[in-house]
């Protein structure tokens, strides 16, 4: 009868690591069955420990290229955003050359309201904005990261209205200004409050509905919003022009990207500055910003 040699099977059950003796012991005292046993257990234990030390890398991993979101709404000729689309335009091509730079990934938040999306920013439940102007309120909760310079805000009349031309032309007369936009900080002293009446609107929409109804004599509205608006509403159609008095602001503002302070990649500021620069000094910012603009307008 062929005699079992523990001595000939040891080699093959058992790694080299294992003592010999207790090897040994373990062979004269259980059964090959359980000796099987007793290395598979072994060998998963093995298995498990490096299942386990290569999860633990995966983390580490993903925090090399974090996601943030980029909370915003339909802002024609910058970044629309379709009902049954992706967002796209001016300001998304420069939005995914920065996260390219900076390595980071971008992901976009549904359509979301610009005053809800500031109040998001705030409680850190979104991560990004941008065409930003800068307050201190804004400052506050969000890093401003200037990119580029703001427009001026523009004076607007009914259609059938006397141009005006210099600033006085203005005193006496009734104001529309947009409650919750961030003007520029010279436009009170330049407008002259003792001057003229002020009256707020809700929305810019609402403003200018204000105006078209003989509410006011004037509206000061952002550049490109209130092109916008007027575009997007036939009700507005040939019913408003843009008045010859440009305001002479000293300083124009700076257009800023927001991150906010309350945001778990708030840390990525400098980086995300560091990159908007090396944009500036390489003169990509005009290019995405105003160069693709006058080409898609030949």
């Amino acid at each position: 009868m062929f005699e079992r040699n523990p001595k000939v099977f040891m080699p093959i059950l058992f790694p080299v690591n294992i003592d010999t003796a207790a090897a040994l012991g373990l062979l004269i005292k259980h059964s090959y069955t359980n000796v099987i046993l007793i290395y598979c257990i072994w060998l998963m234990r093995k298995v498990l420990v490096v299942l386990l030390a290569f999860l633990s890398l995966q983390p580490v991993y993903a925090e090399q290229r974090p996601v943030l979101e980029w909370c915003l709404d339909d802002h024609p000729n910058w970044h629309n955003y379709p009902d049954d689309g992706e967002p796209y335009g001016l300001t998304v091509d420069l939005m995914q050359l920065i996260a390219e730079r900076a390595n980071i990934e971008i992901r976009f938040s549904p359509k979301i309201p610009f005053v809800r999306c500031l109040l998001m920013m705030k409680n850190g439940q979104t991560d990004l904005m941008t065409s930003l102007n800068y307050t201190d309120e804004r400052s506050a909760y969000m890093h401003l990261l200037p990119y580029d310079t703001a427009k001026p805000e523009v004076l607007f009349l009914r259609a059938e209205q006397h141009d005006i031309q210099y600033r006085e032309q203005l005193f006496g007369k009734t104001v529309i200004l947009v409650r919750g936009y961030a003007y520029n900080a010279e436009l009170a002293e330049i407008i002259g409050r003792k001057h003229i009446t002020i009256v707020e609107a809700t929305s810019l929409d609402m403003a200018f509905a204000m105006l078209l109804l003989g509410r006011a004599d004037a509206l000061i509205g952002p550049a490109q919003s209130s092109i916008n608006v007027l575009s997007s509403n036939p009700r507005y159609d040939q019913q408003f022009k843009q008045a010859s008095f440009a305001l002479p602001f000293k300083t124009l503002r700076q257009v800023n990207l927001g991150l906010s302070r309350n945001s778990p990649h708030s840390h990525l500021h400098k980086q995300l500055q560091t990159v908007i620069d090396s944009l500036i000094a390489e003169g990509l910012i005009t290019r995405f910003r105003y160069d693709k603009e006058a080409a898609k307008n030949e």
